[in-house]
């Protein structure tokens, strides 16, 4: 399903209109000049109800404490925190929306930060089993956030007085995936707030001059054109390794024309070919869709073989191949490859390098030419957001519904616009083109179920298969249902349970 909310990012690229800010309640109120940092907002969205906050103007909590625990790594650990302006662009966003929130609402925002996503998980777990009401709002990566919400460790947003999550300063795509039942529970949420929803975004980079050396087409008419798919760029990739170093042998040094890894580089391809094992049936409960078991084949086999074509240089597994690592993008950087996967994360930590030659960005390539749109993976660790269900004070409640929601909308009014301006719409995007990309890439924004939970392993399995010499991927999708619907019974039972 595409989503409203990324649909407006296009816009923002495409003209900036610096005005003041809001206050959440009014939509009329004007920030102190001394305290606004300049951001911008498109002119759709100032005139469309989806993104106008609707909180009371005159809530007031008189200074209580609202205490966050959240993950302290690499591309959200600047989501929630900034101690002081002057620090940059994206710091001094974050400060103002905190200020923001806190002065609206009359609270103190108190962040208690875990070094990684499990430590986190095991402390949710912990807090809410032992009634402890210290903690109010968990903001972990969602593939860690799942569990402890199906086991009943978070309230149901849908049920609080003060959370909206039909408007677009909300992640629709990513409300889509987690919301269960018939009765529509939704548990955990996503909004600007979490830059890693940016950052976590995977996208092929492609060294433009070395295409036009080779007299390849442009590949943003490709793109627009519908034929970016996978074996298109196994044409691009053949016939590509250059012995630079001269030892006989393919090897780190050597010039390839594709460049990727055994690990997350893997975890984009089936929802870039449009493949969602797990979906929600008629009633609303998960279910697995087995109507896509050619597809993941097709998939399979093209990928298989763009991972052991000679003009292919793969980094081998986790240690190379992470979140926060530069391996891929050091190499690309070094101009030793036509191409490469990666995650926004990567290019904005080594955006100096890669501003000394000409570069591009398209979109993970599609299934095949009937496949109609691009899909856009974003990393299972992007942060999700969920109140505590040992808050049991339905005042509290309410107020904790409130600054998420406050959060939310001025997380979409300063520090997306802030993120844009200063890293994405500037400094990355080289060419008019790659912007028109940009608001491509985030109107298909697509998460999936299944490889966000990790669901009998699939993803895990897909680390494997697709990279390797022998090619398993039918027998093994056939096995999948099986222990999917297996799973996903137990899921379905326990979140019917919640309230």
């Amino acid at each position: 399903m595409r989503s409203p909310f990324t649909r407006l990012l296009a816009i923002v690229l495409a003209a900036f209109m610096l005005l003041p800010l809001a206050a959440c309640g009014t939509g009329d109120e004007t920030a102190d000049p001394k305290e606004t940092v300049t951001h911008a907002q498109s002119e759709a969205e100032t005139e469309d109800l989806r993104y106008t906050c609707d909180l009371p103007a005159e809530l007031d909590y008189k200074g209580e404490e609202i205490n966050f625990l959240y993950v302290k790594k690499a591309g959200r650990d600047d989501e929630l925190i900034s101690e002081e302006l002057g620090n940059g662009v994206i710091s001094d966003a974050v400060y103002e929306r905190n200020l923001k929130v806190e002065t609206e609402l009359g609270v103190e925002l108190v962040f208690n930060d875990y070094a990684d996503d499990t430590a986190a998980q095991n402390a949710i777990n912990t807090a809410v089993k032992a009634g402890d009401r210290t903690l109010d709002i968990f903001v972990i990566g969602t593939y860690c956030g799942i569990s402890p919400a199906i086991s009943g460790c978070y309230l149901n947003l849908s049920n609080l007085e003060y959370i909206d999550l039909s408007k677009h300063y909300w992640s629709q795509d990513y409300n889509n995936m987690v919301t269960f039942t018939s009765e529509n529970k939704q548990f955990l949420a996503t909004s600007p707030a979490a830059l890693s929803l940016f950052r976590l975004t995977y996208l092929t980079i492609f060294n433009r001059d070395l295409f036009e050396e080779r007299k390849i087409p442009s590949l943003y008419d490709t793109v627009a054109n519908g034929d970016w798919t996978l074996e298109y760029q196994l044409s691009l990739i053949e016939d590509t390794w250059v012995d630079t170093d001269g030892d006989g042998k393919e090897s780190k040094d050597d010039f390839y024309g594709f460049i990727t890894g055994t690990c997350i580089s893997v975890d984009a391809y089936c929802v870039a070919s449009d493949i969602h094992l797990v979906v929600r049936d008629e009633d609303g409960y998960l279910a697995y869709n087995n109507t896509k078991l050619d597809a993941i084949v097709e998939m399979g086999e093209k990928v298989n073989a763009i991972y052991n074509n000679q003009g292919t240089y793969t980094f081998l597994g986790q240690p190379q191949d992470d979140i926060g690592l530069h391996y891929i993008i050091e190499k690309f950087a070094e101009e030793q490859g036509l191409m490469a996967t990666t995650q926004f994360l990567s290019i904005e930590t080594h955006i100096g390098s890669l501003a000394e030659f000409n570069y591009g960005i398209v979109p993970m390539p599609k299934l095949n030419k009937l496949q109609p749109d691009y899909y856009t993976y974003v990393q299972d660790q992007v942060s999700g957001f969920g109140i505590s269900s040992a808050i049991a004070d339905e005042a509290r409640q309410s107020m904790l519904s409130a600054v998420m929601e406050a959060i939310a909308y001025h997380s979409n009014e300063i520090v997306r616009p802030a993120y844009y301006e200063s890293a994405l719409s500037l400094r990355f995007m080289q060419d008019p083109q790659s912007r028109d990309i940009l608001g491509t890439m985030f109107e298909t924004i697509a998460f999936d179920y299944c490889y966000v939970t990790g669901v009998g392993s699939v993803r895990e399995s897909l680390r494997s298969i697709l990279p390797g010499k022998k090619l398993t991927i039918a027998s093994r999708a056939k096995s999948w249902e099986k222990t999917i619907n297996n799973q996903l019974k137990k899921d379905n039972a326990a979140l019917d349970k919640l309230p």
